[in-house]
């Protein structure tokens, strides 16, 4: 029997075939969670926009795109009409007050993009995020799926769009583009394409200021790699480490890129981080913000114990079996991310939207959890949502909310 006869030889393509229409059904069924989610969002975007009084965007019971340009979606509607200013505004004690500089342009510039349509920018921003979010799911998909299964990576998915902040992820925020550059770049280094994930972790540093822990998230695995390789002597992956280790260089590029650009056109060395901070109303320093706001909640003897407990808390969730399981690029995705926040943030009410570049974490929760705690979790992510869109969103509290 010859050999292009040969049994063997024919289940080959065979093989071939049914993984990739395996793979074709499983990323449909991804499409179709994620549409469900995302509708469901907008349909209590919608339905709470009929309780919301008159705000300074919109009159009360606002259309969909004027719900669309709350907060900081008018500072990205301003970028695409105006540009970056070449002179930063400033108070009467000099102090530089809140701008455009603050937002990185990948938004506004693929929304202008679009502008050939004739629509607003708000409707061209939000097919943007929109595109980017049904994306986002895929490469997540793709990149966790064969770490945790076809069936809980579907659940993520769920868990993750239908999650308290998720409503952001089709609104003209960046936050579905960020999700979906890390999620790429993070993949396809994880397959040995460095070149190809260049575009991506540059796109990244662009879409959101993710620069910073994606830079510290690479060097970690870089990190991790090298110390195994020592271990088990596996020279052969001294090329896998060189390449990671350009990549982390290409992710510290494009960290600096925007400061830089914001220094030349402007002429301030310190016109981005002036500008960053002028909404905290402080100064960069590491650590203090987050002192700061735990000694507003409990008192300044407290302060100390309240930021020790949710350190303490951070490291068992960042350490968990389930998180680590996913491989190193994504649990040292995590770390690099959760220590840029506690380095660098200051944690109002915005922190809820900032964790969602921790998308990794729900492949691991669907991954632990039984389908009772997985229905559990759904129920609990959408009200949450209801509260976010409520209280956050339209402002319904009697609490100033930021999201």
């Amino acid at each position: 029997m010859s050999a292009a006869f040969s049994p063997a030889a024919s289940s080959v393509p065979a093989a071939s075939r049914a993984a990739a229409g395996g793979r074709r059904r499983q990323l449909g069924a991804v499409l179709a969670v994620w549409a469900a989610a995302t509708a469901l969002s907008l349909l209590l975007l919608r339905l709470s926009a009929q309780d919301t009084g008159a705000t300074v965007w919109a009159p009360a019971a606002p259309s969909w795109m004027q719900h669309a340009s709350f907060w900081d979606s008018g500072w990205y509607e301003r970028i695409a009409r105006a540009g970056y200013p070449t002179e930063l505004p400033t108070g009467a004690d000099g102090t530089v007050l809140q701008n455009p500089w603050a937002f990185m342009p990948l938004l506004p510039l693929l929304a202008s993009a679009l502008a050939w349509t004739g629509w607003s920018f708000y409707a061209c921003a939000t097919v943007v995020s929109l595109a980017a979010s049904a994306a986002a799911a895929l490469v997540m998909d793709c990149w966790l799926e064969p770490r945790v299964g076809r069936r809980a990576s579907l659940w993520a998915v769920a868990l993750v769009w239908c999650s308290p902040c998720a409503v952001v992820l089709q609104l003209p925020y960046a936050e579905s583009l960020g999700l979906l550059a890390v999620g790429a770049a993070l993949l396809l280094a994880q397959r040995g394409r460095f070149l190809a994930a260049t575009p991506a972790v540059l796109a990244a540093a662009l879409a959101r200021p993710l620069g910073v822990p994606l830079t510290a998230s690479l060097g970690l695995w870089w990190l991790w790699e090298t110390v195994r390789a020592h271990r088990s002597a596996a020279a052969q992956a001294s090329g896998f480490r060189l390449r990671l280790l350009g990549l982390t260089g290409v992710a510290a590029a494009g960290t600096l890129a925007w400061p830089l650009l914001a220094w030349v056109v402007t002429g301030r060395p310190d016109a981005y981080t002036a500008t960053e901070t002028s909404w905290r109303g402080g100064t960069l320093a590491p650590l203090l913000q987050w002192l700061t706001r735990s000694q507003w909640w409990v008192g300044d003897h407290l302060g100390w114990a309240l930021l020790a407990g949710v350190v303490a808390v951070g490291g068992l969730v960042l350490s968990a079996p389930a998180l680590r399981r996913l491989g190193a690029p994504a649990w040292l995705w995590c770390v690099g991310y959760c220590l840029y926040l506690l380095v660098f943030f200051d944690p109002t009410t915005s922190l809820l939207r900032l964790l969602l570049p921790l998308a990794p974490a729900g492949w691991a929760l669907a991954a632990r959890a039984t389908p009772r705690m997985r229905l559990l979790l759904l129920a609990l992510g959408i009200i949450g949502q209801v509260f976010w869109i409520s209280w956050v969103w339209n402002g319904y509290s009697n609490i100033t909310w930021v999201p």
